[in-house]
C-alpha cells in the first residue's frame, strides 16, 4: 500500500503536477508535427530493421516502468510511516516523546475549545528516582522506567494519551469521559507502588488539573506543573489538585 500522507506532501504533488503539464505540451507538440506519421513512415521505409517491434516494446516497457514506481513508490511509504513512527517514540519506553505529547495535547485543546469537551492533564514523577539509579543502576532505573509505562498503559482507558515529557516525568491526558480525575490519579497510585519494583518501595508523585473555558494550553500545562511541585513538596507520593 502507498502511504497516503507521503502521496500528499506538496513536493510529491508539486512533481506530479509538473510531469502532467510538461507531457501536455508534448502532446500538443507531437499532434502538430504529426509525429506517429512520420515514425509510421520511418517504419515503412526501414521493414528490414524491423522497426515496428519497437512499439510494443514501448508499450510493455512503460507498463514495466509503471509497476517498478509504484513499488519503489510503496518501499518508500514504508519507510517514510516508520521515520514519521520512530520520530514519535521515545526510544527507551516506546511512550509518545515530548514532540509527540505537544501535537498530542494542542489537538485536546483545539477541541476543547471548539467543542466545548473537557480534558485533564495527570502530571506525575517518580520519587527519590536519583536514589534508585544511586542504589541500583542506571540500567535497573531503565527497567523501572519501562515497567511504568506498562503499568500505565493497563490502567488508563484506550483514548487517554501516555507522554514521556522528560526524564522521568510523564504526562497522562484524561478525555472528559474521565469524570473524577483525582479519584483514577489516586488508583494509579496506588497500583504503580504495589508493582512498579519488588525489591525496593518506589512510589510517584502526581498533579491532576482540568482544562476550564478561558484557560490557555500553556494555563493548563502550568497548573499541573504547580500541583505535581506541591504533592512533592507534601512528602511525596500524593496526588495534588490544582
Amino acid at each position: 500500500m502507498l502511504h497516503y500522507q507521503y502521496l500528499h506532501r506538496r513536493s510529491f504533488v508539486r512533481d506530479g503536477l509538473w510531469l502532467l503539464a510538461i507531457n501536455v505540451v508534448l502532446f500538443f507538440l507531437f499532434a502538430q508535427y504529426d509525429v506517429l506519421e512520420l515514425i509510421i513512415g520511418l517504419v515503412k521505409e526501414h521493414e528490414h530493421l524491423e522497426l515496428d517491434e519497437f512499439l510494443p516494446l514501448g508499450v510493455t516497457l512503460t507498463f514495466s516502468l509503471m509497476i517498478f514506481i509504484y513499488r519503489r513508490l510503496a518501499e518508500l511509504g514504508r519507510v517514510t510511516q516508520a521515520f514519521e513512527e520512530l520520530a514519535k517514540q521515545d526510544p527507551l519506553t516506546h511512550a509518545f516523546n515530548r514532540r509527540a505529547g505537544q501535537a498530542i495535547l494542542h489537538n485536546f485543546y483545539v477541541k476543547a475549545e471548539r467543542d466545548g469537551e473537557g480534558f485533564s492533564l495527570l502530571q506525575l514523577n517518580i520519587d527519590n528516582f536519583k536514589r534508585i539509579n544511586d542504589s541500583y543502576g542506571p540500567s535497573v532505573g531503565d527497567d523501572i522506567l519501562i515497567n511504568l509505562v506498562n503499568i500505565i498503559q493497563k490502567n488508563i482507558a484506550a483514548n487517554s494519551q501516555l507522554i514521556h515529557w522528560h526524564s522521568d516525568n510523564f504526562i497522562v491526558v484524561l478525555p472528559g469521559e474521565v469524570t473524577s480525575p483525582y479519584e483514577f490519579s489516586n488508583k494509579l497510585r496506588e497500583t504503580i507502588a504495589q508493582q512498579l519494583f519488588t525489591t525496593d518501595t518506589i512510589t510517584c508523585s502526581m498533579g491532576v488539573t482540568s482544562w476550564r473555558k478561558g484557560l490557555s494550553l500553556q494555563d493548563v500545562l502550568h497548573n499541573v506543573e504547580d500541583a505535581l511541585l506541591d504533592a512533592k513538596a507534601a512528602n511525596k507520593n500524593i496526588v495534588k489538585v490544582a
